[in-house]
């Protein structure tokens, strides 16, 4: 196969996930549920906004980036459309600060569908040189693993 050939291939299975994506994506918003929590999005980061499926859920997932905190009005915006959704947030201190929000409703009913859960994933990250947020250590904790050692004896 030639070089151009192998590219053509690369392009063609590239364009038929895409369209796949597109096609999942268009079936999806046909849901009053799901189309509500992707518009409850500002207008300006929806583009950047993906939509998929996962086990039983559909899932839109956001990442915000090169914050100046977690005060930062674009991330505040967002969280602010889905206050009243059950919530979620772990926070990473490894690096830069960053907090994941996950916004989920459980059980959701689509009579085509069935039920599934509708999940909307805020990753927000700070920028690394931020003066107003930063990690910092605030204490130690020490731990102690006790592990058993195990061997199989036979008779």
């Amino acid at each position: 196969m030639s070089t151009f050939s192998k590219l053509a291939a690369k392009a063609t299975r590239a364009a038929r996930i895409e369209a796949k994506r597109t096609l999942a994506r268009t079936a999806l918003m046909k849901n009053p549920e799901v189309k509500a929590a992707f518009e409850a999005l500002p207008l300006n980061v929806r583009k950047e906004a993906e939509l998929s499926l996962g086990y039983g859920s559909v899932i839109i997932t956001l990442n915000v980036r090169d914050l100046t905190s977690f005060k930062d009005k674009r991330l505040t915006s967002i969280l602010e459309r889905f206050i009243d959704w059950p919530t979620r947030v772990n926070e990473y201190t490894y690096g830069a600060p960053n907090k994941d929000f996950v916004f989920e409703k459980i059980n959701m009913i689509d009579p085509v569908a069935g039920n599934f859960n509708l999940c909307v994933n805020v990753y927000s990250y700070v920028k690394s040189d931020s003066p107003m947020c930063r990690v910092v250590v605030t204490g130690v904790t020490e731990r102690i693993v006790r592990e058993e050692v195990k061997q199989i004896v036979c008779a």
